[in-house]
Order: structure tokens, then sequence, then C-alpha cells
């Protein structure tokens, strides 16, 4: 019998018995059992004769079918055959009964070949296992997202760790996950002990190391180690070299990272981690040579239901999308708003994704205010209050069983809310921004979303929006062995229209277009290094050109660029090397020069204030030279100077957000009129200063009341910390290397004390505030210090220690992130 194909089964079904018979299955109406019986005998023909597409038709029924009737045994046989041994497992440990066959005995055997630790693989996840063992050659692993890559990822370091390795991510977030999940494996005897997560952590001497770096990270710490070579790279979310733009910094930055990675060990090992790519190849950077193998799993063991409802233009009808048919049935369900649907479709764990930060804060806010229950949580609030402080409004919405995370929030408090949003029952909804295509894993069972856009103006790419809808259900969820459900086979999706989504928005196109079975990933290159110079526009080729000479003056003799401009001054190649692309390099050369000699000439002293600080960065790297980017161009304000001081003086006393924060409320409190309209940028801005401005760019505290002010001083502080650490620290780096700043003065404003002790455990990961509470007489028998290697060794009991003293919760669970439990 020939394979029927989806196309050609869409024309024949058109108005059939199969369409009306299977809108009853899934819309969950009632049925007879003589259709039931159509139904399973047709799934069974679409998995024996059909196409791919139709495969997977066949198998939503059995599942649906199964979770409706509570009777698995079709799924079971269909899990056997098809290798979803996670599936077959679950249904045979639920339905345990003394093995009285043999073919029971037989089939139970056989699960535990695919047991790897306390969990099952499928058969795609074990091929995917072995291939990644398999070879030391360059690999990319393509699996969709929730597939356990990351388990993967931690298999192929536990066998190489004779190797130096490094894991590139794309996060500090990530970073800190990735960390984590390491210090807690083991193998054999052997428990790792150690996780370099920053370049200051490379002692320079290892054999062999493992290493979780940013790309930003890991080239500083090439920059800091000309002669380190690594072994092994495994590049998680890999996608991410492809960019988001043609002058996407980051993808760039990546990029060349592997490129002086290849040129300093040509035998060196790439692995590229990622759930969609089409073809494997454009991975390939021009500059090396890269021969690439591949495996791609598209086992479909997970069969979405997408729901969408138009809650903007007054339709308000709730109706399913059946990604088989392309068709759109109704549900008979209305709802009067998004509330009103958010709190009825609900389950135990959910997801709400908006594209703006504002609008995560806004809805937590309304959203609360629609909740009538109240939890309590005195351990929860007492610790964010002594943490950050009382009126952070994320303990109200805790209260209401909502948290949310965006990269407006302290990194530790982010982290924070992922661990209580998974520990405790009664908090419901995670309300978050595209922070959650990083890899980062929480557990939840729907998610709706509000917004179909990622960034500014663009919607959510068929691979992002697929990435996003994985993070639901994730394995480790369905098939726990005390909470696991084969209902969460079924993840729901929620794309609902309301007042974040744009007017003209067509969300029936944008899932049709997205979720629609047949449709298909692609590529989209934007990353300069990765396209062929005949294809590029005039634009793209400059972009080209200043990207490889920025390499050649970081690594020489990297690159294929004929006749490359190599700067000659030292400020210029700190300049590089440092990373600092606010301006052009090469062209500011001179005049960086001119103004280093004029400040020379009037330095009476060493910088050691923030004052001198700031002034000495505006006179030497913006005066007279063209600025990129006008972030960094608001230094060239004295007002901005004189604030960007004040930050860079808190900096450098390790001032605590409570500090901070009263230090701008006392401020606004000295303000009047229209002083109080306070510069926020784009991102937060909701108020525009005059009729002329073009965007908002303010909020007015006049209409604020003190919690209000409270969570936008958090905002504003966590915001310019990120510009002082990511876009100011690179020019003090500068000047510190041109011996222009005073040592123990650098040593404040960099690490934010400038006690060795208290250093060494920021050069090994911790936070300010961690090391500020671990450096203390109550424990020091607990903790060692190796000054002249940078080393620490923390004894775990510490935990136990802090708790008894009553240390801050946030602190005890970051600690737990850096030791290693045997």
């Amino acid at each position: 019998m020939s394979e029927l194909k989806l196309l050609d089964f869409r024309k024949k079904s058109q108005n059939s018995d199969f369409t009306s018979l299977f809108e009853k299955l899934i819309l969950n109406k009632e049925i007879s059992d003589e259709e039931i019986q159509y139904l399973l005998k047709t799934a069974i023909f679409f998995l024996n004769f059909g196409d791919t597409y139709l495969q997977k038709l066949g198998y939503k029924i059995l599942v649906v079918y199964s979770n409706r009737y509570n009777d698995y045994k079709p799924l079971y046989d269909f899990a056997i055959n098809k290798g979803f041994i996670p599936i077959s497992k679950f249904i045979e440990s639920k339905n345990s009964t003394e093995k009285d066959s043999f073919f029971e005995m037989f089939f139970s055997a056989f699960h535990e070949n695919f047991k790897e630790q306390s969990y099952y693989l499928s058969n795609g996840q074990k091929k995917l296992t072995e291939f990644s063992n398999s070879s030391d050659k360059n690999l990319v692993i393509i699996a969709p997202t929730s597939y356990g890559k990351s388990e993967i990822i931690i298999k192929k370091i536990l066998d190489n760790l004779n190797k130096k390795i490094c894991v590139i991510v794309p996060s500090k977030a990530l970073l800190a996950q990735t960390k984590k999940r390491l210090l807690n494996q083991s193998i054999s005897d052997y428990q790792i002990q150690r996780v370099i997560t920053h370049p200051e952590m490379y002692k320079g001497t290892e054999e062999s190391f493992i290493s979780v770096l940013t790309q930003e990270r890991l080239l500083r710490l090439l920059q800091k180690n000309e002669e380190l070579s690594l072994d092994l790279i495994l590049i998680d979310e890999a996608h991410n070299i492809f960019g988001d733009k043609k002058d996407d910094e980051r993808a760039i930055l990546l990029a060349q990272v592997v490129i002086i990675l290849k040129k300093r060990n040509p035998n060196i090992s790439l692995n590229f981690y990622s759930p969609f790519i089409a073809d494997f190849n454009n991975l390939k950077i021009n500059q090396i040579e890269l021969e690439l193998e591949s495996e791609n799993i598209d086992e479909f063991i997970k069969t979405e239901k997408y729901f969408i409802c138009d809650l903007r233009n007054g339709k308000n009808q709730l109706e399913l999308y059946d990604q088989f048919s392309n068709q759109f049935f109704n549900t008979n369900i209305e709802y009067e708003d998004i509330f009103d649907l958010l709190l009825n479709e609900n389950s135990k764990k959910n997801i709400i994704y908006l594209n703006r930060p504002m609008h995560i804060e806004e809805l937590s806010n309304d959203l609360m205010d629609k909740i009538e229950d109240t939890f309590e949580i005195d351990d929860i609030e007492e610790t964010i209050s002594d943490f950050i402080h009382p009126n952070y409004k994320l303990i109200n919405c805790i209260k209401k069983g909502i948290v949310y995370h965006h990269g407006g929030m302290p990194e530790m408090i982010r982290l924070y809310v992922e661990d209580i949003f998974s520990k405790y029952n009664f908090i419901s909804f995670i309300i978050t921004s595209s922070t959650l295509l990083e890899g980062i894993n929480i557990p939840a069972e729907k998610i709706f979303l509000l917004s179909i856009k990622k960034g500014k103006n663009t919607n959510l790419t068929n691979s992002q929006f697929k990435n996003l809808i994985g993070r639901v259900n994730r394995f480790s969820e369905i098939f726990n062995n005390e909470t696991g459900d084969l209902r969460l086979l079924e993840p729901n999706i929620y794309i609902l229209k309301n007042k974040y989504t744009a007017s003209n928005a067509n969300i029936k196109n944008f899932v049709s277009q997205r979720a629609r079975i047949e449709s298909q990933i692609e590529d989209n290159i934007n990353n300069v290094l990765l396209k062929t110079v005949g294809d590029l526009n005039i634009e793209e080729k400059e972009i080209l050109k200043n990207s490889l000479e920025s390499l050649e003056n970081i690594e020489p003799n990297t690159t294929d660029l004929e006749n490359p401009y190599y700067v000659q001054s030292e400020i210029a190649k700190l300049c590089y090397k440092n990373n600092i692309n606010d301006f052009d390099i090469k062209t500011s050369e001179k005049q960086l020069i001119e103004n280093l000699n004029n400040y020379k000439r009037q330095l009476f002293s060493i910088i050691n204030n923030s004052n001198d600080l700031i002034e000495a960065i505006a006179s030497i790297f913006f005066n007279e030279i063209d600025l990129k980017d006008s972030n960094i161009s608001r230094l060239v304000n004295p007002p901005a100077r004189r604030f960007y001081s004040m930050l860079v003086e808190w900096r450098s006393r390790s001032a605590s957000y409570k500090e901070m924060i009263s230090s701008f409320l006392r401020y606004w409190e000295t303000l009047r009129g229209e002083d109080l309209l306070i510069y926020v940028g784009t991102k937060w801005g909701v108020d525009k200063r005059s009729f002329t401005d073009r965007m908002p760019l303010y909020i007015d505290l006049r209409n604020k009341d003190i919690p209000e002010r409270v969570n936008i001083a958090i905002l504003r502080i966590k915001e310019e910390q990120d510009f002082i650490e990511f876009n100011l620290l690179k020019y003090i780096e500068v000047l510190s290397e041109l011996e222009l700043v005073d040592h123990t003065f650098f040593d404040k404003v960099k690490y934010g004390s400038g006690d060795r002790k208290t250093i060494i455990l920021l050069k090994n990961g911790f936070s300010i505030e961690l090391a500020k509470c671990i450096n203390k007489e109550e424990y020091n028998s607990l903790i060692s210090f190796n000054l002249e290697l940078d080393e620490v060794n923390i004894n775990p009991a510490i935990i136990s220690t802090m708790e008894e003293n009553f240390e801050n919760k946030i602190l005890i669970f970051e600690l737990k992130y850096h030791i290693s439990f045997s």
C-alpha cells in the first residue's frame, strides 16, 4: 500500500466523517463506541501508511483517546514499537501487576536498556546520547526543547574530565543553572568540585578543568591568557550564533571566539546544541575549516493543543486550532476579559509570556487584584524584605500566587523566583519575558502568550515560538514517578489577543503559520561571519571588515583579511582587548592618544575617587570622538557624569540594595514639579516630558506612592548596575592597565571590596552580598583560602550553620550554587 500524504488527506477528508469525529474527540464532545473504534482504526492506518505528518495525527488520536478514557493499552503498544520508552515504562509502572506472561517480563526487561540513572530515555534520546559521546569530531545535536540536551551536555563532560572544557551559554542565568547541575553530578568516586565561571578563576596551572562561560567571559579569558587553548567546547543554544540582526554584536562575538579557539588548537572538538537548526551546515564559519557531523531527532512524544481567543475586538470566543487540518474549532466557551480566561483556564503551574518587562509588571499588578485568595508567606516575605525592601511589589504578588521574571530584576531575585515557583504549589503563575527562551527550566503545564512579539517590532519566529512553547511539560514532569501524568503529553498553548497585542495583529494567521504541522523551521542567518561574502550588501561588507579587523587586533594572524590594520598605541590595543565597540577604535586612535596625553599633562595624582574616575573616562574616550552608542554617550553630559560618579561610589563600598533604594527615595523627595519626571528610557517609559517628544521615555513620580517608587528605584538600580558592569567597567579596566588608577581603589570599584578574601570569593563567582556574609569570623572554621592561587574551599556544613544564624535565605540559596554536595 502506498503512503498517504497529508495534503491528499486534507482534500479527501473535507466534510468527511473523520473530520467531524476527530472534532468530537479533541473537543471532548459525546462520542459513541463505534465512532471511537473508527478513529482508532484510522489512527493505526495513519501510523503505518501515512507520511510523518499523518503519523503525528495518528499518535495524537491515541494520546487524546488514552487520556480521555484512561485506557492506555493502544498507546502502550505504539510506544513500545516506536521506542517511546518513557511512555511505555510509565504506563507499566502505573499499572504494575504481577508479570505473569513472557511478553510482559520481556518488555519490562527491555525497558532497562534505556535506563539512565533514575530515568528512562526514548530511542531518540538514547541515539542522541550515543552520538554525542561517540566521537571527538565536531558535532551538531538538534533536538526539541525539553528533550534532555542539558543531560547530554553533562554526560559529555563527565566522559571527558581529563580535558580542558568550556560550556558556552548565552546568559548569566543559564551559567548559574549549568554550574549547579555540574556540581551536583558525580561519577564513580569522583565528585566535581570546581567549575570556572569567571575569567579570574583560571589559575594558569590547570592541566584539565571544566568552565561554564558566556562568550564575553570566554573572550576575556582567552585575552588574559594568550597561551591558553581548549580541547572541548560545548555551545548551548547554538542557534544564537545566527544573530537577530546583521550587526548583532553577541552573535559576531560568539563566532569570533570560535575562530580564536580553532586557531589556538586546530584539533579542538566543537559541539553545537540547539532545539532548532534547519541546516547544520549554516553553523560553519567562513574563517575556519569546520567539518560537522549532525544528529537531528524529531520524535513527537508531546502533541500540543492550541487555543486562541480574541479578547481585544469583542469576539471573546475560545477556539481550538487543529494543526493537522489547519482549522479552528469553536469550543462554545466565552470569556469576559483576559483575567476571566486566565483564572478559568489555568492549571497548577502556568507561564504567561509578555514581550515587554513594563507589561509584565503591569499585568502582575492587575492580575493580583483579581485573585481573592491570599496565602501566608511569612518566610518568603521576610527573606525578600530583608534582602531588598519590604515594599517590593513582588511580595504582594507572591501572596496571591503570582511571581514575575524579567531582566529588570536583581539576578539573585530572578533565580530565587525560579526556585520558589518550582517548590511551592500555591504559586501558580509566573509572568515572564523572552528570558525564558534562554534555556531556563521551570515546571509548567500551560503557557499563555499575551504577546506574539520578541523585541521591538518582530513577531516570534517559528523557532522562537516552538522553543518557547517547548518549555511547557518537560519530560521530567510528565514522567515523574510520584507526580507524573500522561495528560501532560498534551500541553495547552493559549495565544490571546488583548491590550498587550497590536490592534492589527492577526493571531489566527500567526498560529496557522507557526503551529501548522508542516510548518518548517528556517535558519535566518544574520551573522556576517557565517555568510558568503558574495551575498553581502555594502553595509554588511563593512560590518564584516570591521569584525575581522577587530579580531586581528585581538588575535593577530587569525583571519584571511588582506592587509589588516593593526593599531600601534597601547590605549587602542587595550580598547580592543577590552572589547570596546562604542566607537571606531582604528579611526579614533589618533584622538585617543591626544586625549590621553592631554589628560596626563593635567593629571596631578593617580585616580582614587569616583568623580575623578568618571571625568577621566569622559576626557580620554569621549572628547572629540564619534560615539556610535547612545547609551555611553550620556556621559558627555556633566549631570550624567555626576550621577554615575555617585553610582560608582556606591559600588566601591558595596552599598546594599536597601541603601541604594533609600538614597533614591530621599533624592526624589527633594524634587518638585517637572523634575519628578524621571528618565527611564524606552524599556520602561510611559510619559513624555513635552509634546515634542517622539517616544515616552519618562515616568512621572508625582502620581506614584511609596511602594511604586520603591519598585521604580529597583528597576533603575538594576539597569544602571548593568550599564556599569557591561559598558562602563571596560573603560575602567583600560585606565587601570594604563596605570592611571590606584590599585586599591580599582579593586573596590571592580569588586565592591578591597578585602583580599572577599575578592577571592567574588572571583569565584559569589555575589558581593554573599561574600560579605560568609567572610565573617563565625564562618572561619568552615572556609579556607589559598591567597596565592585565589582558591576557596567551603565545608558544606556552612549551610546548616547559616540557617542556625538566621542568615537571609536568598544568600543560603545562592551558596548552594557554589558548593559540591557529595
